[in-house]
């Protein structure tokens, strides 16, 4: 499951860092504080980046936290905080996002330590994430005195809203099209929110474990050992989940319809996973070049029946086994 490969600014700043050495010990950490407090205004002042660049942002924390340890990894990041929200001044609003993005390099270094399995290091750290982002939500809704389900539509609408407004002109939507579209997607996004929030908490954990491993290796930083993820399946009682989340959407009673929606998208993330390393071990195998590589996962996001062919790659494999197929794959469990 490799494929991302982005190497920004701050990455190479990073690295140098890795190069200081005693004498100049405390002009890393203040090269640290800065790399941080950079990385947090980035995210604050430019809301609108791209998503790879947003997720990996939790990455300098989680090297920095890591490799210097928790006193300083926790002074470091307190420090960049500080900078950030006097920097910051009237955009102060988006200092939650900032603290998701050091919880996240935190919970990542500290489960990293533990040296548990891939699946347990996935749903410890998504679940923390998961949680932190529900606790705003509650607090938020507790301050506005609202039900959260109320705060998350309202926030979900504006998105929505702003969405529509940016495209319906590129798509020649007449107004009722355009409020149509956008009670649609509201309702559907509000709806699944929590599968989604979960969903997206997942993918920053992966994204952030497959690059960071590549940088901790290079740097020659301790990095728990997961095998080869290329072989990894997913338990396949799942399956049980995925069939009864897909008959509780044919039951005509609204939450229950909801639940299983919710459900339906986890599990089909999961085989999404799946179907990558199937993806990943047959690149590897048949020696495709980097460059094909790169195409592949690049349309992945930018084509969602693409998107769909993966995931039901991952979902068959526990009937096919595609990479006993491939041939010369001894090594992947039954």
């Amino acid at each position: 499951m490799a494929g991302v490969l982005f190497q920004p600014a701050w990455l190479m700043m990073v690295l140098n860092l890795e190069r200081e050495k005693g004498p100049i010990f405390h002009s890393g950490m203040i090269r640290a504080v800065a790399i941080l407090t950079f990385t947090f205004l980035f995210v604050a002042l430019i809301p609108f980046v791209g998503p790879v660049i947003v997720i990996l942002m939790p990455l300098p924390v989680l090297y920095f936290y890591s490799r210097l340890g928790r006193l300083q990894g926790l002074t470091i990041l307190f420090v960049s905080c500080l900078a950030a929200y006097g920097i910051l001044g009237g955009q102060r609003a988006n200092m939650p996002v900032l603290f998701m993005i050091g919880i996240t390099g935190v919970l990542l270094s500290e489960i990293l330590k533990l040296s548990v399995s891939i699946e347990k290091t996935f749903l410890l750290a998504s679940s923390a994430l998961f949680c932190c982002g529900a606790g705003f939500v509650l607090y938020y809704s507790f301050q506005a005195g609202i039900a959260p389900w109320q705060m998350v539509e309202l926030h979900v609408a504006d998105v929505v809203r702003e969405k529509v407004k940016l495209y319906a002109p590129l798509m020649n939507l007449q107004k009722e099209q355009s409020l149509l579209i956008q009670e649609s997607a509201t309702s559907f996004f509000t709806m699944t929110f929590p599968a989604l929030a979960l969903s997206t908490a997942v993918f920053m954990i992966w994204v952030n474990l497959l690059v960071g491993r590549i940088l901790f290796r290079m740097q020659g930083v301790a990095f728990p050992d997961f095998g080869d993820l290329a072989a990894w399946k997913c338990p396949e009682g799942l399956v049980w989940i995925l069939i009864a989340a897909g008959g509780m959407m044919l039951i005509h009673v609204e939450w229950v319809a909801v639940v299983g929606m919710n459900l339906l998208i986890v599990c089909s993330q999961v085989y999404l996973f799946q179907g990558l390393a199937i993806a990943a071990y047959f690149f590897r195998q048949k020696r495709v070049p980097t460059i094909v590589r790169w195409l592949f996962y690049g349309l992945l996001i930018i084509q969602q029946y693409l998107l769909v062919l993966v995931i039901a790659l991952g979902l068959f494999d526990m009937w096919v086994d595609f990479r006993k197929r491939i041939g010369g794959i001894g090594n992947v469990p039954a």
